[in-house]
């Protein structure tokens, strides 16, 4: 990895948890043109509408309220536009399927409070014949996050309207790859856009590795699985292993031309579509991800 782009990583994943900052930059007209490639708009019917274009260009869609680290009226809001975004994907013909993170739940008020909210998004993901993915967090979240992914999948086994993520850069997904599975919990892998801290496996050709070798278990199982990468070297390799079983996940606005490939080569994909006026971190961390996406960004905000 270039250096110069090392250091801009770190700084922009520091930047991502900068909640003040992000509050102010939001409600720039120069903040929203720079991630508007990344953000399907600001409400409901804009992110529905983007996934109804998808649909017909042949790709399934999650869709994903931006929003972290909240707590009472903000957080129940939350919570209540996820249920009411699943009605309103069933409505439009799609296939109801939204991301939802457990500190925009109220996660920081504790577990029982964030599970409480989670229930009402599952409560209508079950009567819509949805799904719910319990997004990646901040490695700090992770013990409590997957406690209550499989309380809440246990719950509602018989639907299995609940799953959640893992992150290769982690190295303690292999136990938790093992204890998921176990219990049946729907994985979505990826590579990992928050920071690891002392817990990371190393550079980006361990972390390629590690990611390979947690598909390969992933593979062993029967569950559903969805592999998120942009990263095609990694997709040929798990190919011929996947098709017909495993979703390619790429993001919105990132690499279109892959999507388009890969539905043609016989993958069902699907776009994780974002939406809503809180994008700071989302977007910070896409920026951090890859050096294309950060120059997307600069050439918006100071031209060509």
């Amino acid at each position: 990895m270039n250096p110069l782009f090392s250091v801009s990583r770190a700084v922009l994943l520091r930047m991502s948890r900068a909640s003040a900052l992000g509050v102010l930059v939001q409600r720039t007209s120069w903040g929203r043109r720079a991630v508007q490639r990344f953000v399907a708009g600001n409400t409901i019917d804009e992110a529905v509408a983007a996934a109804v274009e998808m649909k017909g260009r042949g790709f399934t869609v999650t869709l994903d309220r931006l929003g972290e680290a909240s707590t009472g009226a903000k957080a129940d809001a939350y919570a209540a536009d996820a249920a009411q975004l699943l009605e309103t994907q069933a409505a439009a013909g799609l296939e109801p399927n939204v991301s939802v993170k457990l500190t925009a739940v109220g996660l920081a008020e504790g577990s029982a409070v964030a599970t409480a909210r989670l229930e009402r998004i599952l409560t209508t993901a079950q009567r819509v014949n949805g799904f719910v993915r319990v997004d990646a967090e901040h490695a700090e979240s992770l013990d409590a996050l997957h406690e209550i992914v499989l309380a809440a999948h246990a719950a509602h086994a018989a639907g299995r309207p609940v799953g959640t993520v893992l992150q290769a850069n982690m190295r303690r997904s292999v136990a938790d790859c093992t204890r998921l599975t176990a219990a049946g919990v729907p994985i979505r892998l990826v590579k990992g856009a928050y920071d690891p801290g002392a817990d990371g496996v190393g550079d980006p050709v361990a972390v390629d590795a590690a990611y390979l070798g947690l598909a390969s278990t992933l593979l062993a199982t029967s569950l559903p699985l969805a592999f998120g990468t942009h990263d095609e070297r990694i997709l040929t390799q798990l190919a011929e292993r996947s098709r017909g079983r495993a979703e390619a996940q790429l993001l919105y606005g990132v690499r279109s031309d892959l999507a388009d490939r890969l539905a043609s080569a016989g993958w069902r994909v699907r776009i994780y579509t974002p939406y809503g006026p809180d994008w700071w971190p989302y977007s910070l961390r896409r920026m951090a991800e890859r050096p294309a996406n950060l120059r997307f960004v600069l050439r918006s905000l100071f031209g060509r």
